[in-house]
């Protein structure tokens, strides 16, 4: 067994160099794309730009993903509280503040899952709705439990790599673009505007949650780059980057099913 430095196991056998092992995980995305194992672009995401999700079927996907925006600071939490190194905790709370609300901290911006109830407000849905869970799908909680149990029960190193591999646009910095396979879609943010009569006002998450994301993954990236240095840890965090992505891809597939295909297929 390797021996213990600052809560990591296994420092004597030394992995990839960081540029290496961070291109390492988007490869292996590449190739789960590859395999079909990540639709790319997801139906759902089609169905969506194209204006294909009913407006009763769009409500039920906006309080289903309301209970995922609302867990996944509590799945940082855990991080935070696993992580058995100073500097990098700091760190992670920088960022878990950006997500819990800015407000807490002297800035303006509340949590990010407050932003989303502006969607809700413009489309009807009662915050007492919203908040009491009652209409989230089980399998979709039970997927979004998975995250946050994953977060608790594993180590840190291994928390920070599943959070990095679904982190907002990272993966397209990674990806050559002729993989992208987005020509055409419209974001989640213009389908919702131009097909549903969102207001601009009601999107501000979008704006917000997509720049803090962009900023969350190179902080994560820097603490894999800086922590993640041996084998052992590198084979976990790999492990954990295919964890999320197929949980990401099981959660997509069940709000497709249940709110387009209507749970028939």
């Amino acid at each position: 067994m390797g021996t213990r430095q600052n809560g990591l196991i296994g420092a004597d056998k030394t992995g990839l160099p960081p540029e290496q092992f961070i291109a390492a995980i988007w490869e292996e995305r590449r190739r789960y794309v590859r395999e079909g194992r990540i639709k790319q672009p997801h139906p759902w995401r089609v169905a969506l730009s194209e204006g294909r999700v009913a407006k009763a079927a769009l409500i039920e996907y906006v309080k289903n993903r309301y209970y995922f925006l609302c867990n996944i600071n509590r799945k940082d939490a855990q991080i935070i509280a696993n992580c058995p190194i100073p500097h990098a905790r700091r760190v992670l709370l920088r960022k878990y503040i950006d997500e819990e609300g800015q407000d807490v901290a002297g800035g303006q911006l509340g949590p990010h899952y407050e932003m989303w109830i502006k969607i809700s407000d413009a489309l009807g849905i009662p915050r007492n709705v919203m908040d009491n869970f009652e209409d989230v799908l089980p399998v979709y909680r039970y997927t979004v439990d998975a995250v946050f149990n994953f977060a608790k029960l594993q180590g840190w190193i291994e928390g920070i790599a599943a959070t990095y591999a679904t982190e907002g646009r990272m993966w397209k910095r990674y990806t050559p673009k002729e993989e992208h396979r987005e020509d055409g879609l419209l974001t989640e943010e213009e389908a919702m505007k131009r097909h549903y009569g969102l207001p601009q006002e009601a999107l501000q998450f979008y704006h917000v949650h997509s720049d803090a994301n962009d900023e969350h993954g190179d902080i994560n990236e820097a603490i894999l780059k800086k922590y993640c240095v041996t084998a052992e840890l590198q084979e976990k965090a790999l492990a954990a980057a295919r964890f999320r992505w197929e949980n990401q891809e099981t959660r997509h597939d069940i709000i497709y099913r249940y709110f387009v295909l209507g749970g028939n297929s």
